[in-house]
């Protein structure tokens, strides 16, 4: 699957953004308050859009008056995706015939007028949309406590993870990759409580024989395994949003987890984008997998610097250096 175009209007801070063949693994590169999270929020918009009503979708991010672009007068947000199977799915909002507004999904086939409805279309890729900000309770729109993927915050991580641990091939996989991420690792388990069904996470390392409950591990090692467990939640092509997955990682591990990113993106289809403004992060990228967001005059804009020449410098070094045209954190 390939996203060949990507259109986000009115939402937020974003007046109107375009990319234009995205790879699957990318970086939205910018500072704080440059609207990164934004051009995230309306993918969620997008997905939650498809699968609730009009007043769901609407309160769940605040009401209109505050997810949509106060510098427009339209009175609309669109989002618009283009994939190569030469379809495009747009979501715009619409008056109804009550005179309230509702959103509509329809996919348009290139050529063709007549609108086709975006719901009958099995599009596993959008099916599968993960937004992820690890710990971020307070920006969390849905609780569920589901074990089929993990919420925005991953507070359900117990109950995913130990679905995935369940399947033999994960397990071994997650553990080859948590003995990459931290020296010292030699297991992990959760297990049920038989009278209440709470799960427990317990955690095992080669110098200690009793395990560690969940309360007592680093920041940096609950996000690690939050993220093994996103990527390896599901069998099929996901759309993972990561926000700041760099927080609380120590800066050498971050050359390993870019690099399983990539990897995943590569061997199982899935599309995988993460928001950083960490020089530690950007040091591991390529060009073509940076996108820089920056704020003109109140609005978000996006450039992409596929192929941008750098003169063999280190990607963190040009983009500190304004050579890459935008994106700097401060």
């Amino acid at each position: 699957m390939k996203i060949n175009r990507l259109v986000i209007e009115n939402f937020k801070s974003i007046e109107r953004i375009e990319l234009v063949e995205p790879n699957p693994f990318t970086v939205f590169v910018g500072p704080n308050g440059s609207g990164k999270s934004n051009i995230f929020e309306a993918l969620e918009f997008f997905n939650l859009a498809v699968k609730t009503n009009r007043g769901t979708v609407e309160s769940l991010f605040g009401g209109k008056d505050y997810f949509l672009n106060r510098r427009s007068s339209l009175n609309a947000v669109q989002v618009e995706v283009k994939l190569n199977s030469s379809s495009v799915h747009h979501l715009v909002q619409r008056t109804g015939l009550t005179g309230q507004p509702e959103y509509t999904v329809v996919g348009t086939r290139w050529g063709e007028e007549d609108p086709i409805n975006v719901r009958q279309e099995n599009n596993q890729l959008l099916a599968n949309f993960v937004h992820l900000f690890i710990n971020q309770n307070s920006k969390q729109k849905l609780n569920y406590s589901s074990d089929l993927q993990l919420t925005l915050s991953a507070d359900n991580l117990e109950k995913v993870l130990k679905r995935v641990l369940d399947n033999p091939l994960f397990k071994d996989e997650v553990f080859e990759w948590l003995e990459l991420f931290i020296p010292g690792f030699k297991s992990v388990e959760v297990s049920s409580n038989p009278f209440d069904g709470k799960e427990t996470l317990l955690w095992y390392e080669k110098t200690f024989e009793k395990p560690f409950p969940k309360e007592l591990l680093s920041d940096g090692t609950k996000n690690i395994l939050a993220l093994l467990t996103a990527v390896y939640q599901s069998d099929e092509p996901q759309f993972l949003c990561i926000e700041e997955p760099e927080n609380g990682l120590h800066p050498q591990v971050l050359e390993t987890l870019v690099n399983f990113f990539r990897q995943e993106c590569k061997s199982k289809g899935h599309f995988i984008w993460l928001n950083t403004h960490s020089e530690a992060v950007v040091r591991h990228l390529t060009t073509d997998e940076i996108i820089l967001v920056n704020k003109q005059n109140g609005a978000t804009k996006t450039r992409q610097i596929k192929g941008r020449n750098i003169y063999d410098l280190p990607t963190d070094q040009a983009w500190l250096a304004g050579a890459l045209g935008g994106g700097l954190p401060w």
